[in-house]
């Protein structure tokens, strides 16, 4: 019998435990596609979880409406549909947004990573759903912020408040010193057109045009400057007839004074034999009073109807008043709206 023996070349013997160590540095690889992964995973977890939320989001046709009209970037669309914006009544909108008690005008919040928007639809607050969702939405924005990107926009938002304390007016000091500056970036990003040049490109990488905002926030400002510029105007015109009245009236009760003790004095002399020296001297003298009396009636009318005037200042006044709390009152969650005949 034959025994054919097979040869083996050196290369084709293995070493003991050279599988069991492969087994092992595979064990280490993947532990460490594991721990980068994981590492990946917590360094961009806000990432994840705004993409996680951005894809489950169902707009309601307004909402959609409403993304439309701010006109956002990418960055901008993503940010909003991780939101999740909602168009709440005031039922609704106060379990959300509002402290018990509290009888502010709200229009709106970021709070718990969405935002609830007061749902108000009046013809002429038209542009105030579309601020207050950008407003909110910056919110948004300055969460996700690092210190670095928030201080390099410090200066620049400065600048923009000393130039437009006007516009700001104290609002921002009813903020705490650490939601100060929050509410500044916000406001500035929403309400101002013709900003610092960084700040412009910040803002343009959410909106496509800052200026379209800022645009709303005028819209629906506008009734209410007009409604101030009105309430102005006739309180400095009711000063000044309230003043004309006060002079005619001293001048009035002055010559009616007057007016008595020369009467008073006429009919003295007409009751005294020989005091008028001619019937002539008699109706001269009685005409000036007669004059100086007709001249009282007019001077009289004069003042009525200077009180007609005022009062209807007043009246005006008082209707701008009651328009300025009625819209006031559309933007107060808190109030039921009433009709104001």
């Amino acid at each position: 019998m034959v025994v054919i023996m097979k040869k083996h070349s050196g290369n084709d013997t293995e070493p003991l435990g050279t599988h069991k160590k492969r087994q092992k540095y595979l064990r280490w690889f993947f532990c460490l596609i594991l721990v980068g992964f994981v590492a990946v995973l917590y360094l961009n977890r806000q990432w994840f979880y705004d993409y996680y939320r951005g894809i489950t989001y169902q707009p309601t046709a307004d909402m959609e409406e409403l993304r439309g009209n701010l006109g956002l970037t990418e960055r901008g669309k993503f940010l909003f549909n991780a939101s999740q914006p909602e168009l709440n009544n005031d039922e609704n909108f106060n379990i959300h947004c509002r402290d018990e008690g509290e009888d502010t005008a709200i229009l709106g919040c970021y709070t718990e990573d969405t935002i609830y928007i007061y749902d108000i639809r009046d013809e002429e607050l038209a542009g105030i759903r579309e601020v207050t969702t950008a407003h909110e939405l910056l919110h948004a924005v300055f969460a996700r912020m690092s210190a670095d990107e928030i201080e390099k926009l410090r200066n620049a938002l400065n600048i923009v408040y000393e130039q437009n304390k006007s516009v700001f007016d104290d609002d921002l000091e009813a903020y705490e010193e650490a939601e100060r500056f929050e509410e500044l970036y916000v406001r500035s990003g929403t309400e101002i057109k013709d900003l610092p040049e960084i700040l412009e490109t910040h803002y343009a990488s959410i909106f496509e045009s800052q200026d379209t905002i800022a645009g709303y926030y005028d819209m629906y400002n506008k009734v209410f400057r007009e409604i101030a510029a009105d309430l102005g105007r006739l309180t400095e015109e009711m000063k000044a007839i309230d003043a004309e009245i006060e002079q005619k009236t001293n001048d009035y009760e002055k010559r009616v004074g007057q007016l008595d003790a020369n009467i008073i004095s006429f009919n003295s002399c007409a009751d005294t034999e020989g005091c008028f020296k001619s019937d002539a001297e008699f109706y001269a003298r009685r005409a000036i009073l007669v004059g100086e009396q007709s001249a009282l009636n007019v001077m009289y009318d004069e003042i009525n109807n200077l009180i007609d005037q005022y009062n209807e200042k007043v009246e005006q006044y008082n209707n701008d008043v009651l328009h300025n709390q009625k819209l006031n009152s559309m933007m107060n969650s808190s109030t039921k709206v009433k009709e104001m005949e």
